[in-house]
C-alpha cells in the first residue's frame, strides 16, 4: 500500500512540474483568467520568498511613522499604534497600508484609521 501511495505522489509531482502554472501573485489572472502567461515558458522569475517581505517591513515602519505624525497634525493626543494591515489594490499587489491609531479625544480613548499610500508616501486620517 505504501509503495502505491509513493508512486502516485511521485507521478502527481512530476505531472505538476511539467505544467506552466501562472504566478497569480503578480496579478496575471486578473486580466483574462483563460489567457496563457505573457512571459516565455523558459523564463525564470526572481525569488519571491524575500521580495514581498522587504517592502512591507520598511513600508510598515514608514506608514506607522507617517500616520502618527498625521494624527498629531490633526490635533489628536496620539497614544500609539493599535495595528496595521496591507491594502491590496486591483493589480493584486499592496498599494497602501491601513494603520489603526489609539487617540484621546475629548477625554475619550478612541481608535481612528489612517491610510498610508505607498505611491504618494502620504498619510491621511480616514475616520474620526
Amino acid at each position: 500500500m505504501a509503495k502505491i501511495q509513493l508512486f502516485l505522489a511521485l507521478t502527481a509531482g512530476i505531472g505538476l512540474a511539467a505544467c506552466d502554472i501562472p504566478d497569480f501573485r503578480a496579478g496575471e489572472r486578473l486580466g483574462n483568467p483563460f489567457a496563457r502567461s505573457a512571459r516565455p515558458s523558459g523564463s525564470v522569475l526572481p525569488p519571491v520568498v524575500g521580495a514581498p517581505l522587504a517592502a512591507p517591513t520598511s513600508g510598515a515602519a514608514a506608514a506607522e511613522t507617517a500616520c502618527l505624525a498625521a494624527g498629531r497634525d490633526a490635533g489628536f493626543d496620539v497614544q500609539g499604534v493599535v495595528g496595521t494591515r496591507e491594502v491590496i489594490g486591483a493589480s493584486g499587489l499592496a498599494d497602501s497600508r491601513d494603520v489603526m491609531l489609539r487617540v484621546n479625544r475629548s477625554g475619550q480613548s478612541v481608535e481612528v484609521r489612517c491610510n498610508y499610500s505607498y505611491a504618494g508616501a502620504s498619510a491621511r486620517i480616514m475616520t474620526l
